[in-house]
């Protein structure tokens, strides 16, 4: 049975070493991307002068997120890859409150020219491989739990698991068919799901590229109002939304005729025009039997059998493909949840909220570079594959950068990845047209 060894001569000062070695492809397809390019472009800094441009501090930021850092303060992590920081081009890596300053420093200007970086790219891959003629909006919001007494912004509002604290409520939105962030707003803890709803509504509606003839979208209850739904119906855009449980409703569904569509659950429909509303629309509901001590859930109302869910929409479909098509929409969850999880979006980094407002920005930006990545890069086992597995198997590598012949040779050891693999990556990045903005 073989033993470890039994003396080891520790040395310490060995450079250009990585455990972050996958970060070239990423470093590569935002070359490809010309994600530099267009911040130097388009983006109008007022700072002044320091050890490092706004640019440097962007992609430091962008990086760190990608890579798994979870907080600005664990940044110093980075600070000793050598390799890390030849291939992504910086000399040394910032501090966390050289971060946190320049972030403070964002103006709203600044911020919105990011936003419109982030568009621009969106809209130059939109056509990559090939024009989409529809889209799939999902809307939800989220709670962002916050700990500080000074945090601008922050305020105690629906807060369901810890109540009292205060949070940050803030609105997204997300195209379904490839699982990318479209649109997004950060917001106050005291917030309603539906206060600016319309706005928001809007913003994505001005994002949408030419060619797109066919819009749907689905959101929750909190998002059931008058005037959204009217806003969609003007836009004529197909929706399903879900119905809050009133009285109303509540009178109307034991009165209703039910049929059998999935085992035991039942599915009927009404027209109804709601106090406030312009005119009757549709309204499916769906009646599934109660198991025993189910727990109840928000979007639910019980009686002694039976839980019922009620959606409006305007789409000629079924009533019970209506159900099946809400079903798509748990997606977002999962997203929202990654978002939270592994790209530390509820670890808020400074007590200002606009400094919040950019890094929130720029965390959705680095969710995106991801997702773009892996739907136009990676190998099809990778297509629904969370940013965890992609971190595991491709881009936390150890690694040796060393120069060669005039060479930069990125040592990689084959346990971890094929070096197959790597040059079909590389050749999928470099097939990459993008459309000129």
């Amino acid at each position: 049975m073989p033993r470890g060894l039994r003396i080891i001569h520790p040395f310490v000062g060995d450079r250009n070493l990585t455990h972050f070695g996958g970060i070239f492809l990423i470093q590569r397809f935002c070359q490809r991307l010309k994600l530099k390019w267009h911040l130097q472009k388009n983006v109008r800094f007022t700072q002044r002068r320091s050890r490092y441009h706004p640019i440097q501090l962007i992609q430091a930021i962008v990086y760190a997120v990608i890579v798994g850092i979870s907080r600005l303060s664990k940044t110093s992590i980075l600070q000793g890859n050598g390799a890390f920081l030849q291939i992504v081009g910086l000399r040394t890596f910032p501090y966390a409150c050289s971060l946190r300053r320049f972030l403070k420093r964002v103006n709203l200007q600044m911020l919105r020219d990011i936003d419109q970086v982030h568009d621009q790219l969106r809209h130059a891959l939109f056509y990559v491989p090939r024009p989409r003629t529809s889209l799939l909006f999902d809307f939800d919001s989220s709670v962002l739990t916050v700990y500080g007494k000074l945090i601008e912004g922050a305020a105690v509002g629906y807060n369901p698991r810890k109540r009292g604290a205060r949070s940050y409520h803030p609105i997204l939105g997300f195209e379904s068919h490839n699982r990318e962030f479209w649109h997004g707003c950060l917001r106050p803890g005291n917030v309603h799901t539906a206060a600016g709803s319309v706005e928001f509504l809007r913003a994505c509606l001005a994002k949408v590229p030419p060619y797109v003839y066919r819009l749907r979208l689905r959101a929750d209850a909190g998002f059931f109002g008058h005037e959204f739904v009217e806003a969609l119906e003007v836009a004529k855009i197909g929706y399903v939304i879900v119905a809050r449980m009133v009285k109303p409703f509540k009178r109307k569904i034991a009165t209703l005729d039910y049929h059998r569509f999935r085992k035991d659950w039942a599915v009927a429909e009404f027209h109804y025009q709601p106090f406030g509303w312009q005119q009757p629309h549709r309204f499916v509901v769906i009646r599934r039997p109660l198991p025993d001590k189910e727990e109840e859930q928000l979007s639910l109302f019980h009686t002694q059998r039976y839980a019922y869910q009620i959606f409006v929409t305007n789409l000629r479909l079924q009533a019970e493909k209506v159900w099946y098509f809400y079903r798509g929409r748990a997606v977002i969850e999962l997203d929202i949840r990654e978002l939270k999880e592994s790209y530390a979006l509820a670890k808020i980094p400074t007590n200002r909220f606009l400094a919040n407002q950019v890094y929130f920005s720029l965390l959705l930006l680095s969710y995106n570079i991801i997702n773009w990545f892996r739907r136009l890069c990676l190998p099809s086992k990778y297509r629904n594959a969370t940013v965890e597995t992609i971190r595991r198997d491709l881009l936390v590598v150890p690694a040796r950068l060393v120069r060669t012949h005039n060479r930069n040779i990125l040592r990689l050891p084959a346990e971890y990845v094929s070096a197959d693999m790597l040059r079909g990556i590389s050749k999928k990045i470099d097939a990459i047209k993008l459309k000129q903005s």
